[in-house]
């Protein structure tokens, strides 16, 4: 069996925050991924951009640390061009080289192509988990991080969980990104000139197009007069992914009721596949600056917002969110509006009562999966009420959650101490020394 200080159970933006910082602090880490690349939902699910490091206008940085690393490492690939307003765009595969190239560097060992199936309990303590892959293993851990998404690792164990709406128990709708090539700007830049009504734009101060958004008076007409295909969506946003004529789109949605059915996943992505396909053929042939465009690709797997979540010694409520809570023990930010995309009302904001320059604390209870001596529960699975987690799950939170759990280990491990038990002060102080911002 293999053996690790710190194990860490899906990829993605939660887990590589988790992992990287873990392996800064020298613990002995592994990460578990069902994939054969990191970054979850950033580069299997095309969420091409790091949202959650500032405020939600943009004006002020609230995410640091090991975010940072990643952004700058990612700068120098060549994969981003840093801030566009409120996120950080990029291109998936120097994304995935990123990663990659981080993770070799710290010595962190990767099992790709691997999917927890279980867990091996000793009391309240796990002491390792099972590993399904072309070989199954048993992998053992003295802290394990629950990045997985779907909350499997406190499934697994016992935990309580919960998913859904607490009202009707329905999901978020799931979105398949696509990447659109050799869109000419300055024409789109034109047509929303000539069609403020039909197409908003963000441009920058150099003049460069960041994102512009097909408003639903242009999307009605594309049904109606085009037979356009985007059933739950009346927008189309897109945004350049940091190269010139490229962008990536978000406007499809599926409602999936059962995120354990894989026959009701096929027909999802089957149906989401079919609105990409419409959208473009749409674009081409009736939008000025599309006239040669091209698909360039779509995600590999669809992307899902919030499934099953573990609940914590603190369950973050919508109140929290909206009300911009500040909690003792505070150990990350966040400034994102509630954003629901609902399957009866389409999608849905709710900003912070502060403003979009405020944002509120994510407490460090909420990351201890209650019940279990050793596990966190970070990203999108951590406990929290439906519309809280619909504002926490952005990447750049769920990264600043990976680096309080990595963190919170090493305070765990070296005073063998639960990872309810850990003292808020140390933990925070070690948060602060290496960069992330409370």
């Amino acid at each position: 069996m293999d053996e690790f200080d710190f194990v860490v159970c899906g990829g993605g933006p939660a887990g590589i925050g988790a992992a990287f910082s873990a392996a800064n602090l020298g613990l002995k880490t592994a990460i578990i991924e069902r994939h054969f690349m990191l970054g979850g939902n950033w580069t299997n699910g095309y969420v091409l951009s790091i949202l959650g490091m500032y405020t939600y206008d943009g004006s002020q940085k609230i995410v640091g640390g090991i975010a940072d690393e990643v952004v700058s490492e990612l700068k120098s690939n060549g994969g981003t061009k840093g801030q566009a307003g409120n996120f950080v765009p990029f291109r998936p595969d120097e994304m995935k080289i990123t990663l990659d190239k981080l993770a070799e560097k710290k010595g962190i060992t990767v099992y790709y192509g691997s999917l927890v199936k279980g867990t091996k309990l000793n009391g309240s303590k796990i002491s390792s988990v099972y590993v399904s892959g072309k070989k199954n293993i048993e992998i053992g851990g003295k802290f394990f991080v629950d990045s997985t998404g779907d909350a499997d690792i406190a499934f697994y164990s016992g935990a309580k969980t919960m998913q859904g709406m607490e009202s009707s128990g329905k999901h978020q709708e799931a979105t398949l990104p696509f990447r659109i090539g050799n869109v000419r700007e300055e024409e789109i830049i034109l047509f929303s000139i000539a069609h403020p009504d039909l197409v908003s734009v963000n441009v920058n101060e150099k003049g460069d197009l960041e994102r512009f958004r097909i408003l639903p008076k242009l999307v009605d007409i594309a049904k109606q007069k085009y037979g356009l295909y985007l059933p739950h969506a009346n927008a189309e946003f897109m945004f350049n992914t940091s190269k010139k004529g490229e962008f990536v789109c978000n406007a499809t949605h599926v409602d999936i009721n059962d995120f354990t059915d894989g026959n009701e996943m096929d027909k999802a992505i089957k149906d989401a596949r079919k609105q990409v396909l419409s959208t473009v053929r749409f674009l081409v042939e009736n939008i000025r600056g599309f006239e040669n465009a091209y698909l360039m690709d779509s995600a590999p797997s669809i992307g899902l917002r919030e499934t099953r979540r573990a609940v914590g010694e603190y369950v973050l409520k919508e109140s929290d969110v909206l009300g911009n809570a500040r909690f003792d023990d505070a150990i990350a930010r966040c400034g994102h509006p509630i954003e629901v995309h609902d399957p009866d009302k389409g999608v849905l904001y709710t900003h912070l009562k502060g403003g979009d320059s405020s944002w509120y604390d994510i407490p460090y209870r909420s990351i201890v999966v209650k019940g279990i001596d050793n596990l966190f529960a970070i990203g999108r699975c951590l406990s929290a009420e439906f519309y809280a987690q619909a504002s926490a799950r952005v990447s750049g939170t769920a990264m600043a959650m990976g680096q309080a759990a990595a963190s919170a280990a090493r305070i765990a491990i070296d005073k063998e101490l639960k990872a309810k038990d850990v003292p808020i002060s140390e933990l925070q102080s070690l948060l602060k020394k290496n960069g992330a911002i409370l």
